[in-house]
């Protein structure tokens, strides 16, 4: 197994990569550059910088309800300060320690074993994917008139459909193959994770998803405005659902590369230059990484959690996962 050095020296190599051929085969217009950093509308770019403290804000809620759930009592602003922490936790450090971070805090501060704690995060995971699996498959179609020419809203509709009938055929699958009482403790854990969100009371977090991603869309309308560029927020979830996971794909640092040439690709099918996809993706970047990353990080000085611990825990799942007691 390659050191973790070695992984982030790959990825740096990747991104300088992709940005290499991206700037090598596209005609750049330096004009264009700085004449739309000298037209940027400060008033919708300063107002897109809420944009992610509500965002994780509502996200927090929605794990707490996924705590409540499993009966776990825990403060509703002890969830948003472990959630803005462990965003920050995860920018800086491989892998998905800053999940994990989120698991610490709350084992350290109310009753919840680890299996329950973590499925929490799992099922918190599985909510944004499902949201970015919707939107960026419907994007997709979208852009390719795979339907034909209807609007935007029509094929998020067709697309659902069709993925609430796969996820069914899984959950199904899940329940009759996976038996509770003699699956493996791995197997059994993605039953239970998977099979929980179809219960009533997941209606709560499923609302809240939508409105966190309503939300974040809204906050890159902001950061499109204040550049000039008119994009539904339908437009605008097609596009960041694909660029999101694009950027999932582990061959760059922190997404460098992939983000930059996704956006390009799929703001061409607007007319948008390159040159203006570059420029939001670095605001875009800066309004949610730079900026959320700072704000997490003034969190996690309010309520600091030692790495060793995160990585500790970490080890603990992946030997519960292996069916060792501990």
């Amino acid at each position: 197994m390659r050191k973790p050095w070695v992984k982030t020296l790959l990825k740096i190599g990747g991104s300088v990569a992709i940005i290499w051929l991206m700037i090598r085969n596209i005609p750049w217009n330096m004009a264009e550059f700085k004449r739309v950093f000298q037209q940027l509308h400060l008033g919708w770019y300063g107002l897109s910088l809420t944009g992610v403290l509500l965002v994780l804000g509502i996200k927090s809620l929605r794990w707490n309800l996924l705590l409540v759930h499993e009966q776990c009592a825990y403060p509703k602003w002890n969830s948003f300060v472990a959630y803005m922490a462990s965003f920050t936790i995860g920018l800086i450090t491989p892998g998905r320690l800053g999940e994990i971070s989120r698991l610490y805090y709350v084992r350290e501060e109310a009753k919840i074993s680890f299996y329950n704690g973590f499925k929490t995060l799992i099922v918190d995971r599985i909510f944004d994917f499902a949201m970015l699996i919707w939107f960026g498959t419907t994007g997709m179609l979208f852009f390719y008139k795979v339907l034909g020419d209807i609007n935007g809203g029509a094929y998020l509709l067709v697309t659902a459909i069709a993925l609430l009938a796969i996820w069914m055929v899984i959950y199904f699958s899940l329940k009759s193959i996976v038996k509770k009482d003699t699956a493996k403790t791995g197997l059994k854990f993605i039953r239970e994770s998977w099979n929980g969100m179809f219960l009533p009371v997941m209606a709560w977090p499923w609302l809240l998803t939508l409105l966190a991603y309503f939300v974040f869309y809204v906050a890159n309308f902001w950061i499109f405005k204040s550049i000039g560029i008119p994009l539904s927020l339908i437009d605008i979830g097609f596009i960041l659902s694909l660029m999101s996971l694009a950027t999932l794909i582990p061959i760059s640092l922190a997404g460098f590369g992939t983000r930059e040439v996704s956006l390009v690709f799929l703001l061409s099918f607007y007319g948008i230059s390159p040159e203006v996809a570059i420029i939001f993706s670095l605001l875009q970047f800066t309004a949610f990484f730079l900026w959320g990353g700072f704000i997490g990080w003034l969190f996690w000085l309010y309520n600091p959690v030692k790495m060793s611990l995160i990585k500790e825990d970490y080890r603990s799942f992946m030997l519960y996962l292996r069916g060792t007691k501990q």
